[in-house]
């Protein structure tokens, strides 16, 4: 190991020596967290309730949630972290919705099906609104509860201070049959005893602690078409009323079809800048929109208001079926909760948002869509097939069968972008991101009798395929909107019963698979508030740059800007490659800049083979002042006699002896100027003739001159062939 290294690993050891000593409270509390607190972080698979997962998408924001077996309503900040609750002073169950108003106070339905006046009960029966101060206090409450109507499901608090609510009215036998409803769908099945219920809605501005005043009111009995008998009321083609409801249409399957909850609308919401409220109503498989400008004797009737039409349906979606234009194939929504219009800020703002439950869809899953409504100059219009668009969602979530919500539920799109989903029926809160990637998710850990136990299995509940901490829908609010309260907020623990293993740890943001200790989550010693390595260990350093290498974009070791792991020659700087063999030096055993074999360090003749030595007096050609082959100190460049001296020259004739065809100086028959030896030889002799002794001499020297020439043609031959070697 490198010294420096062992100095590195012994001053991180120093530091974990002083960790158990010293809490780490928070990254705004204390100088030891190097990293910031991470936003969100939680992945906790042994978990069965409260917050299960969350990242650093998760939007930081509180949610409100009223678990239904509870009588409590609960506010937890982003991390699952108890902030503030409000419980029932009339003790009574939600009925099913709340809302957490401007100035801190909680506004909520309240079940109170068993004081109830009349004698018609369906799910989400309320009754009664409460008003609880921040502090507990009941402000006010009310209760619209009658033998001929009572309050439901959902409620919408106005910016004017008043409330919208969706209530049951019963219309008798009669009324139903002169409505042109047909006698074999009526009620509870011909002969049934609870008449039929359609729904209203009535705006009412609280009075005192316990009045209200009705200021408007809008009935759907208002708004009936039928084609079933020409002699009752409401006669006409039911296709050409688009903007009326269909009073023999039966939407809802199993035991609630024709049933005398004949709609069971269950969630509304108000658009201040339109003036308009849209309504959810599950038994008919549509969302409506209609205008709240009209005063409520315009919203019996067909004219007034903004819109001109009153009180009639000005924009509808879901199931074409319901005003007859359209197939099967063609219903969209299937016994869909909580329709809700989208707030500005989001890139679906103005759109409606509404979970799609899914009854009746096959397989059974539920999901959540987003709608865009067909609008031209701020008018609702029908497409050329007589339906309102759009076709399809533009926007649609779903993880399949694995979520299914056969009742309650809802969906909340949120600023930054996410959507809020609530499966109400398995009480899980999820948020999902645009790409449908969930980056929060928390199961109500609330039942009847209170919390649970983290990590025990959650209760079944009283219907197939729910748990006993359903919830109807909760609603996130910004930090912002929360801090404006002007009411002390902090986050205290869990709302779970659980055991914290490190209780002296203040371990929020740091403690990601939730057993309440500081996480150390790469395993290297150092707990992760003072990680500068997240993905490997600290203790690893191996350049000693006091980068760990785990998150180190270089190491070096040898500081030569050769990445360790691609080292030509570790220890040493890889560019240093004299020979350029790509072996670096000193890592290469031969370092041979000039390629003949020989190392740089023994080189006879840098650049030069060494082996090319033609005159074999040990001195290489390229770098030999003169290559004298034949000894005879002349260069072999310059030799007029190669292979023998050419200081030898006896008869002083210039020719050095060993090239000399007359060495000794005598020449026997000198050969006329202008004859060769051959001529002279032909003219003076005849065919028949023996040569004669001087002839004979004359062809002795011929055949010596020639093996001369040869001799020395050979010896360049092979000097010149040595010298290409």
């Amino acid at each position: 190991m490198h010294g420096s290294r062992m100095v590195t690993v012994a001053a991180v050891l120093a530091t974990l020596m002083l960790l158990p000593h010293i809490p780490l409270i928070g990254a705004e509390e204390t100088e030891l967290e190097t990293n910031p607190r991470p936003s969100c972080n939680a992945d906790r698979t042994n978990w069965t309730m409260g917050l299960v997962y969350c990242d650093e998408r998760a939007i930081s924001a509180y949610t409100l949630f009223s678990p239904i077996p509870s009588n409590t309503t609960y506010l937890i900040d982003h991390e699952g972290r108890y902030v503030h609750h409000w419980n029932s002073p009339g003790e009574h169950r939600p009925g099913l919705s709340a809302y957490l108003l401007p100035d801190g106070d909680l506004l909520r339905t309240a079940n109170n099906q068993a004081n109830a006046v009349g004698n018609f009960s369906g799910g989400g029966t309320s009754g009664k609104i409460e008003r609880i101060a921040w502090n507990g206090t009941l402000e006010w409450s009310w209760t619209y509860d009658d033998a001929l109507y009572i309050s439901h499901h959902d409620i919408e608090p106005m910016p004017n201070g008043n409330i919208l609510l969706i209530a049951w009215e019963e219309r008798t036998e009669e009324e139903a049959l002169q409505a042109g409803r047909n006698p074999a769908i009526a009620s509870d099945s011909p002969g049934g005893q609870n008449n039929v219920w359609p729904d209203r809605i009535i705006e009412v501005k609280p009075i005192g602690s316990d009045e209200a005043e009705i200021v408007w009111q809008w009935n759907a009995w208002d708004h009936l078409i039928q084609d079933y008998d020409e002699s009752k009321d409401n006669y006409g083609v039911v296709a050409d009323h688009p903007g009326r409801l269909d009073i023999n249409f039966i939407g809802a399957t199993g035991n609630a079809a024709g049933r005398a909850d004949w709609m069971h609308c269950n969630g509304i919401d108000y658009n201040s800048d339109l003036d308009q409220i849209a309504l959810s109503c599950k038994s008919m498989n549509e969302v409506y929109i209609i205008d709240h400008s009209t005063t409520t004797e315009e919203a019996a009737g067909h004219t007034g208001g903004n819109a001109g039409k009153g009180g009639d349906i000005l924009y509808r979606w879901g199931n074409p079926q319901v005003y007859k234009k359209g197939l099967s194939s063609d219903q969209q929504f299937f016994a869909q909760h909580d329709v809700q219009w989208i707030e500005p800020g989001h890139p679906d703002a103005g759109n409606l948002i509404v979970f799609n439950n899914g009854n009746g869809r096959y397989p059974a899953y539920s999901s959540v869509d987003i709608i865009e409504p067909s609008m031209d100059n701020g008018s609702y219009v029908l497409q050329p097939n007589g339906t309102f668009g759009p076709t399809t969602p533009s926007w649609s979530w779903n993880q399949g069968e694995e979520m299914y919500s056969a009742f309650i539920s809802g969906a909340q799109a949120l600023a930054n972008g996410h959507v809020l989903v609530t499966h109400g029926t398995k009480g899980t809160l999820y948020e999902v991101d645009r790409n449908g990637e969930i980056v929060w998710e928390y199961i109500a850990p609330v039942g009847s009798e209170g919390p649970y136990t983290q990590g025990e299995v959650l209760p079944e509940g009283n219907r197939a395929g729910t748990t006993a901490n359903t919830v109807f829908k909760a609603t996130s609010y910004s930090k912002e909107f929360v801090q404006s309260i002007g009411m002390p907020v902090s986050s205290g623990d869990y709302l779970e019963n659980w055991t914290d293993a490190c209780p002296s740890e203040e371990a929020w943001g740091w403690d990601r698979d939730g057993n309440g200790c500081i996480d150390d989550s790469d395993g290297d010693g150092i707990l992760d508030p003072l990680d500068q390595c997240a993905s490997g260990s600290d203790l690893i350093d191996d350049d000693n740059d006091g980068k760990p290498d785990a998150c180190d974009e270089l190491v070096d070791s040898d500081q030569d800007g050769v990445a360790n792991q691609d080292d030509a020659c570790e220890g040493h700087d890889d560019s240093v490659d004299a020979d350029q063999d790509g072996i670096p030096e000193p890592c290469d055993q031969l370092v041979d800049s000039d390629g003949d074999g020989v190392g740089d360090d023994l080189d006879q003749c840098p650049n030069h083979d060494d082996s090319v030595d033609v005159d074999d007096d040990s001195v290489p050609d390229g770098c030999d002042a003169m290559i004298d082959s034949d000894g005879d100190g002349v260069d072999d460049t310059a030799d007029v006699c190669y292979g023998s001296d050419d200081g030898m020259d006896a008869d002083q004739d210039g020719v050095p002896d060993g090239c000399d065809q007359t060495p000794n100086g005598t020449q026997d028959n000198p050969v006329p100027s202008d004859l060769t030896p051959d001529e002279s030889s032909t003219e003076n002799a005849s065919e028949d003739d023996e040569p004669t002794q001087g002839e004979n001499g004359r062809f002795f020297g011929g055949s010596m001159v020639g093996g001369m020439l040869v001799l020395f043609a050979l010896t360049w031959w092979i000097r010149f062939s040595k010298r290409g070697d």
